[in-house]
């Protein structure tokens, strides 16, 4: 069985790696020339930065792809975070359990109550199910300003967006609960991407960088490439997205209900920020979620349990913020502002190593958070990747979780227990 993979983000990567051991006769094409898309290490000024991923996993070592990991036997180490989270608010930052104690008696026994509901799967449904996610747990907890800074925060950091449908926030708060908080790569992302590329190239499969699909004959069941190249497949996976998989298909090959469907679909666009801070560890091996600042959403310290990302004498800190607007310029001084607020001494000890803007074709997510996603209409072509993430579920793990679907779908395992 042959099987073409269009890109090798993290998606496309752990399919093939799936297909490879299971004897297909697996390539993978990519059109830059390096693999792993937006989880890869890029080596700037001295420092292992990431090309969009945090270098951080949602669920750690517990999570969706650490799963899949075990099974493909994969040598990846994810050390999880201790604590799961902190919190800057009113200028004090503190583990994210005491965050409590800005909840008065009544909002905590209504927090509880709904967390209790969403751990025994009692979600959103009907109406309810597709009200703003922040004005459900309003309607739930109370008009908390801390509660919903921290929603907005944590969503920022998270999902590049704001708000979502209550029932996905429901579902992102159930996969918290089941899975527990994030993790980061030792090594970074690379070690990720560089261990699912050596685990398909060990089963037989090929990986050819800078090699650009530019259309799909779905008859033919074949890929044709910028250089005239045509790859027949038995089994097709694109980890493009979903708009540019139907635009190499062809838009005639599909309806206009689903044409107008995919058209509806909006990505999540924001911005990161590379720091440098000279001295030792900040924060350690876990989140930050600021609900101080005007727009960063959270940050965190990969350099923490990974010092080869950074020069001597100095921590590396990533922030991150969903944008709000369409002046990018505006978002990033307002994002740079908030860099100094976090870190007030950063004109003496930081530097802005590089700042990273995710938008239009190149967004966070190609789809957002909360989107329904329906199948894609075409026989043997699987779309993976940002664009097609499990339910509830996040960055990374989310990829994971959209993965477990198709591979469920080429009868490749069964993972009814991990869908939320």
């Amino acid at each position: 069985m042959r099987a073409v993979v269009i890109g090798s983000g993290i998606g496309g990567l752990l399919t093939a790696s799936f297909l490879s051991k299971r004897g297909y006769d697996v390539t993978v094409i990519e059109k830059s020339p390096f693999i792993g898309g937006r989880c890869t290490n890029l080596n700037y000024k001295g420092f292992g930065l990431s090309t969009g991923a945090f270098h951080m996993i949602p669920h750690g070592a517990d999570g969706p792809l650490a799963h899949l990991l075990k099974l493909l036997g994969a040598h990846v180490t994810i050390i999880n975070s201790r604590p799961k989270g902190m919190i800057l608010y009113e200028g004090r930052l503190f583990p994210y359990r005491d965050g409590w104690k800005y909840l008065g008696f009544r909002e905590k026994a209504r927090a509880l109550k709904l967390l209790a509901e969403i751990k025994r799967n009692k979600l959103p449904s009907g109406e309810e199910a597709g009200m703003s996610g922040r004005e459900w747990i309003r309607e739930r907890i109370g008009d908390s300003e801390f509660t919903d800074l921290f929603i907005k925060s944590f969503l920022g950091w998270a999902d590049s967006v704001l708000d979502v449908p209550a029932i996905e926030l429901a579902r992102e708060i159930k996969a918290a609960l089941r899975w527990g908080g994030p993790g980061l790569i030792k090594g970074g992302c690379k070690a990720l991407t560089g261990e699912l590329a050596g685990i398909i190239e060990s089963g037989g499969g090929i990986i050819l960088t800078g090699k650009k699909a530019v259309g799909v004959d779905i008859e033919a069941k074949r890929v044709i490439t910028a250089d005239n190249e045509e790859l027949h497949y038995d089994v097709l996976i694109s980890n493009i997205g979903i708009k540019e998989t139907v635009e190499l298909i062809g838009r005639r090959n599909f309806d206009r209900s689903y044409l107008k469907q995919v058209d509806s679909l909006k990505p999540s666009e924001g911005i990161k920020y590379n720091v440098a801070l000279r001295g030792k560890p900040r924060i350690g091996n876990t989140v930050v979620f600021t609900l101080d600042t005007e727009r960063i959403n959270g940050y965190n310290e990969p350099s923490s349990i990974s010092p080869e990302l950074t020069r001597e004498g100095h921590t590396l800190i990533m922030l991150h913020h969903a944008l709000r607007s369409e002046n990018i310029k505006k978002e990033q001084r307002l994002g740079i502002e908030d860099i100094h607020r976090i870190f007030p001494d950063f004109d003496r000890e930081g530097e802005i190593l590089l700042i990273q803007t995710y938008l239009d074709g190149n967004p966070v997510n190609r789809v957002a958070s909360g989107q329904i996603v329906e199948e894609l209409p075409v026989e043997d072509v699987y779309v993976v990747g940002d664009a097609y993430r499990g339910e509830g579920g996040i960055e990374i793990d989310g990829i994971a979780l959209g993965v477990m679907k198709t591979l469920e779908k080429l009868g490749l395992g069964r993972f009814d227990g991990w869908y939320l």
